[in-house]
């Protein structure tokens, strides 16, 4: 799935209720303009002839996370059915059975998150098998680290699997060949030349080992909890610097009987995430002891077998591998317009369907895998001809606004496919920035520019070959925090249309509280578009919209907006109703504080545009957590008297 699934906060409601009053949330906002850096480029067309979509079985809204795998239906298992992406878990309606994924769309390129769109490099795997509960490791006959505390032996299937990833049939690593980066935002199609993402050569995929029993992990870890072994992980294994961690996934595996993130209550499988760091971006992966829970692939094909007990670590390890690889600092990769990644489109279609689970024959073994999403093929694929890598690959870089008078460290990392040391150049830096040819890191104490100024960085090879990027860089005395913040949001202008009107799952990421809360009615106008969020329309309950934000360790800014008309429908009547920004703990669904509130009292004469600052609040509950936002309305009389009109909302980390 996409980045997580859901995230846990860390603190209490007393401390999140002093942040919200110290941060004075409930003043009152003014209209602001957009700002940002130029955009380049165009973008490309979308291929294909699109197919009619296949009816797509309802789901359950609620907190998502980047690359959340759920829970599979749990079948013949005594095990009570948990709702899916993916999958109708079976419950005699309609359409039991029927895969859910908005397999129809294409998936998209979101622009780049941190500099990273996809791996560029050689992909790698570091296993970290976390806690002292774990018990004592040694070696297996196969060179793989086995432990006391592994009953289903988990760790050396997932160091077997990715061993032999890249070994001869292993046509499924192939399909993720056709995904880039460096090119416009919203294209489906990579030209030639392109940074694509590297097949592997077998046997390089694993790249380590880790036993960190010298405590006991937690028993219910939070997202900050996971977030800080991941952390640990690169110290252990020296990956200290941006360049080291480029192509890099650590794997988190919790022990047996351990509740990582609450995955037992939330109903999923593992999640993959990143978080900034002082040794770069660190892509990591949530994963519980699977085999805990039957819907998360325990025996999925029916084999009643030890081996067959760990059919999970192949369907939902391979799941958030690829995933991972071609969106590492999620959403900033591939993703289609509901959130889903290249293995959510796929996940948990029935073994022999039309781009069903299978089991891919490796050097080091036979593993139960699902399809991933191709935009090349238009379907879920097991095997795709390789698209091959350019002879050297340079990250995307993004467009940056720093501070003036403070030593800045911005790497340019750049892989060549013979695994050549190369060499870096730049032009257009702003003066007291100079960039360092071997290791590609510009660095110095810039001086203010005027605007933003165009710096572009050249990586070359020993034969020569090259490969060229460009950013836009602003130092101003007001400063800023780096990279500009993407959008976070699934469908923020609420353009994927009303799971209420049309009876799909396409508005999950907005929760919406009944019917036609989200809609293109000709009653009122949107922003932009032709749909918007219309609440106060019920006097009996309170309409609402949520969504769920995803926060980042090592962040530190965080804002949440949208444009609002209040606008009065009953003049004769008092408009003291109201619209609330509340936050949202993400496992119980209850409030943990109001951030903000407007009145009816105070129509807007058309849409303003409203910015909430998040940082403090996030702050409170801790970065790496997820938080619910819930606009609610409510109206004060017998008949409605005030329409309270969203639309293009957003919400931007940094």
């Amino acid at each position: 799935m996409p980045r997580r699934a859901q995230r846990a906060p860390r603190t209490a409601l007393v401390a999140l209720a002093a942040a919200l009053a110290g941060a004075a949330l409930s003043s009152p906002l003014s209209a602001m303009a957009d700002s940002h850096a130029p955009q380049p480029v165009t973008v490309v067309a979308q291929p294909g002839t699109p197919k009619t979509a296949k009816p797509a079985a309802p789901q359950k809204s609620g907190p998502r996370r980047a690359g959340a795998a759920k829970a599979g239906p749990v079948g013949t298992t005594t095990k009570a059915p948990q709702l899916v992406d993916g999958a109708d878990p079976g419950t005699g309606k309609n359409g039991d059975g029927n895969v859910a994924n908005q397999y129809d769309l294409q998936v998209t390129y979101k622009g780049g998150q941190e500099s990273t769109g996809v791996v560029i490099g050689a992909p790698k795997v570091y296993l970290v098998l976390w806690g002292s509960q774990w018990g004592t490791p040694s070696t297996n006959a196969s060179g793989d680290t086995v432990t006391t505390g592994d009953p289903d032996q988990a760790a050396p299937y997932q160091q077997d699997f990715f061993k032999g990833l890249g070994s001869a049939g292993d046509g499924w690593s192939a399909v993720l060949t056709q995904y880039c980066e460096g090119i416009a935002a919203g294209s489906v199609q990579c030209p030639a030349g392109s940074a694509h993402i590297p097949y592997p050569q077998p046997g390089s995929v694993l790249a380590g080992v880790w036993v960190d029993n010298a405590a006991p992990a937690p028993q219910a870890a939070t997202e900050p909890q996971l977030g800080a072994e991941a952390l640990a992980a690169a110290k252990h294994f020296g990956n200290l610097t941006e360049a080291q961690n480029r192509n890099v996934q650590y794997i988190i595996d919790s022990p047996q009987g351990t509740d990582p993130d609450k995955w037992k209550e939330l109903g999923y499988c593992a999640w993959h995430d990143f978080q900034r760091s002082s040794y770069g971006q660190l892509a990591y992966t949530n994963m519980p002891y699977l085999t805990d829970v039957a819907g998360c692939g325990t025996n999925w094909f029916g084999e009643n077998t030890p081996r067959g007990r760990l059919d999970g670590y192949g369907i939902i390890g391979g799941h958030e591998y690829a995933e991972t690889v071609s969106d590492p600092n999620t959403p900033g990769g591939w993703t289609d317009a509901t959130g889903q990644e290249i293995g959510d489109k796929c996940a948990w279609i029935p073994q022999g369907s039309n781009g069903g689970l299978f089991t891919e024959n490796l050097s080091t073994g036979s593993f139960p895998l699902q399809t991933l999403w191709s935009n090349s093929d238009h379907l879920c694929m097991a095997s795709d001809p390789i698209v091959a890598s350019p002879p050297v690959s340079l990250s995307t870089m993004c467009d940056r606004a720093d501070k003036a008078g403070q030593p800045l460290s911005i790497p340019a990392v750049g892989v060549s496919g013979t695994g050549a040391a190369l060499t870096y150049s730049a032009t257009g830096l702003p003066q007291g920035l100079a960039i360092n040819a071997g290791t590609g890191v510009i660095s110095g104490t810039a001086a203010a520019t005027n605007g933003y100024q165009r710096i572009n960085v050249t990586a070359t090879d020993p034969a020569g070959k090259t490969a060229s990027t460009g950013f836009w860089e602003n130092v101003s005395a007001s400063g800023g925090t780096g990279c500009g913040g993407i959008e976070q949001l699934i469908d923020p202008g609420f353009e994927n249309g009303s799971a209420d009107v049309n009876h799909t799952v396409m508005t999950d990421s907005w929760s919406p509280s009944g019917y036609n809360i989200i809609t293109p009615s000709s009653l009122h106008a949107p922003h932009s578009g032709s749909w918007y969020a219309w609440l106060g329309q019920n006097t009996g309950t309170d309409d609402s919209i949520t969504t769920y934000l995803n926060t980042y360790p090592g962040f530190g800014q965080a804002s949440f907006s949208f444009w609002l008309d209040v606008r009065p429908v009953n003049a004769a009547a008092p408009a003291a109703d109201t619209l609330s920004l509340v936050a949202i703990d993400q496992y119980t669904g209850q409030p943990l504080g109001t951030v903000k509130t407007w009145s009816g009292q105070n129509p807007t004469n058309g849409y303003q545009y409203q910015s909430v600052d998040l940082a403090p609040l996030i702050g409170q509950v801790g970065w790496g957590t997820t938080i619910g936002l819930k606009l609610v309305s409510h109206e004060t009389g017998t008949n409605p008297t005030t329409a309270f009109l969203i639309d293009d909302a957003s919400g931007r980390e940094s």
